[in-house]
């Protein structure tokens, strides 16, 4: 984009999204881009592994990424293992469709690199669901652990709140590929890393 500004949108956390993410970022720098936007607009989730991966490219090693916490309230933290290869700035960029895995990467970004969120609250979905199959081809689905933010910020029917809030047309609202002239979240975005 304009300014030597990148731009990687996220749309899911599948097995592979963060290998993939890690060699976009790679194709980006070497048309020597100063700063980069991160889309996490429409990302429902997915693998929570994978968006903690993509954090560990951006986050000072030793610092927590995730905290969950179970019914008795026994906590674990998990902390950033690598140095991380991102160094240049970063916005983020989430709406209400932001859900589950992207809003745990959100959050991480927010709390540990300081990175400004820009576009409407997510979601709200911050529970580890554990699911048991029995041999009569039932199943069970239930709640075992709910997921924290780095500065223990609850995410579970409350979202991330953007630092700037920025709100689409409505009839933008729910899809992924906007013309930039309608996107005004992106256009925020980019006079933000100007």
């Amino acid at each position: 984009m304009e300014n030597n500004i990148g731009y990687i949108q996220i749309p899911s956390f599948d097995e592979t999204t963060s290998s993939e993410f890690k060699t976009k970022f790679e194709e980006l720098q070497k048309q020597n881009i100063k700063s980069l936007v991160i889309d996490l607009r429409n990302n429902g989730g997915g693998l929570v592994s994978e968006s903690l991966d993509i954090a560990e490219t951006m986050v000072e090693k030793g610092k927590t990424l995730l905290i969950t916490s179970n019914k008795d309230k026994k906590e674990e933290i998990r902390k950033s293992t690598q140095n991380p290869i991102i160094d240049i700035p970063v916005v983020v960029l989430i709406n209400q469709n932001t859900a589950s895995a992207s809003e745990i990467l959100a959050g991480i970004l927010k709390d540990d690199c300081n990175y400004k969120i820009i576009g409407t609250k997510s979601y709200g979905k911050g529970v580890i669901q554990t699911v048991y199959n029995f041999s009569d081809g039932s199943g069970l689905k239930v709640t075992t652990e709910e997921y924290f933010t780095p500065n223990h910020d609850k995410i579970n029917k409350v979202g991330i709140a953007p630092d700037t809030e920025v709100k689409l047309d409505s009839e933008w609202e729910n899809i992924s590929n906007i013309p930039y002239e309608n996107d005004t979240q992106l256009q925020e975005a980019v006079e933000e890393l100007k």
